[in-house]
Order: C-alpha cells, then structure tokens, then sequence
C-alpha cells in the first residue's frame, strides 16, 4: 500500500492548505510531547502507587494477625461479653471524611478518620483489652489509607489508559497521515510547477520562432 494512501481528507489542494496544514502538524507534535511526558508522570505515580498499595495489603495481614493474637489473649481473661461492651463504648462516634486531593492532574479520594472518645472507665478493664483496641486502630486507619490507594489506583489507571489512547492516536495515526499528506501536496505543487515551466517554455519558443520567421 503506498504511503499516501493514508493521507487527510483535503477539500481543496492549495497552497493555503498546506501552510496550515504545516502549522497544524507542528500543534499536533507539541501536544504529542506534551502528552508522552504527562503519561511518563502518570504511569511512575501509578506504579509507585501499586508498590505502596501492596506493601500496605502486606501489613493489614500481618496487623490482623498480631490483632486476632491479642484478642485471645484478652478472651483468656475477659468473657466475650465484656469485649464487646468495650468495643462498643471506646468511642461515640467514629465518621470517615471523603475529600479529594490532586495527583499528577488526578483527582484522587482523601480519606480521613475522626473519632470521638467516649467517656468510660478504662480502669475497669485489663490491660490487654486495651492493647485489642489500639491495635484494631491502627488496623482500622491502614485499610482506610488501603481504600483511598485502591480507588486512586483505578483512577489514574484510567487516566493513563486514556492519555496512552490519544497519544498512540496521534503518533500512529493522525501525525503519519499529515506528513504523508504533508509530502503528497508538495510532490503535487512541484509536479504543477514543472508542467508550468514546461508550458512556459514551450511558449517561449513559440514566440521565438514566430519572431525569427516573421
């Protein structure tokens, strides 16, 4: 298949045309640039992201473990009964507050935990209980931080896939087309002006023929 079959759709084939058509490639391989940086930002935020995301998954697990270890223990000591009326008084309230804040031109989730302390007497219960509790925080605030990474995560894998889109369109299609049509006017315009030199020429001897014969 020759190269400028695959060429732009041009209505009129004149010299104006490719001056813009000139300008518009230079538009279109500045956007690609621009656009192959932003996606080389993206895609090193989005792979230090999953890094950061499974590290995080890894220590969940092992939190979970360490937590489920203290529970017995307090099980040993205290009926499960007293376990979950601490459980339930530690706090009056526990809200989780969605913001959102901007990565790489993203705009990601921003989670953020706010509790309030109930007033109870910590006294009456052992110690390890309390171990139980601090250690299901900190379990609590890792997978909240887990959910805002796995969210922007999804996020900015969409923005890479649609940045990759428009720079593959663009490198692969749009700016080939434009050189190959680019070149096809050029090759047009040279061929026309040799022909009008030809003729130009032609004429020339005419004239001069007629004015030696007359």
């Amino acid at each position: 298949m020759s190269q400028f079959q695959q060429i732009l759709r041009i209505t009129r084939p004149t010299k104006i045309e490719l001056i813009k058509l000139k300008r518009r490639i230079k538009v279109a391989r500045r956007l690609h640039r621009v656009l192959k940086d932003r996606l080389i930002i993206l895609t090193q935020e989005l792979i230090s992201l999953i890094r950061r995301s499974l590290e995080l998954r890894t220590k969940v697990h092992s939190e979970l473990v360490k937590c489920e270890g203290l529970l017995l223990d307090a099980l040993s000591i205290s009926t499960p009964q007293v376990v979950e009326v601490y459980a339930n008084t530690r706090y009056s309230s526990v809200t989780a507050i969605v913001g959102s804040r901007v990565v790489a031109g993203v705009r990601v989730p921003l989670v953020e935990l706010e509790r309030k302390e109930a007033t109870i007497d910590y006294s009456a219960y052992p110690l390890t209980l309390h171990e139980v509790g601090k250690c299901y925080d900190a379990v609590i605030e890792d997978i909240s931080r887990l959910a805002e990474m796995e969210i922007s995560i999804v996020k900015l894998g969409a923005e890479v896939a649609r940045i990759r889109r428009r720079v593959n369109a663009l490198e692969n299609i749009l700016i080939p087309r434009m050189e190959n049509t680019i070149k096809f006017l050029e090759m047009k315009f040279e061929e026309r002006e040799r022909e009008d030199k030809m003729r130009l020429k032609k004429v020339k001897e005419l004239l001069t023929r007629r004015s030696q014969g007359g």
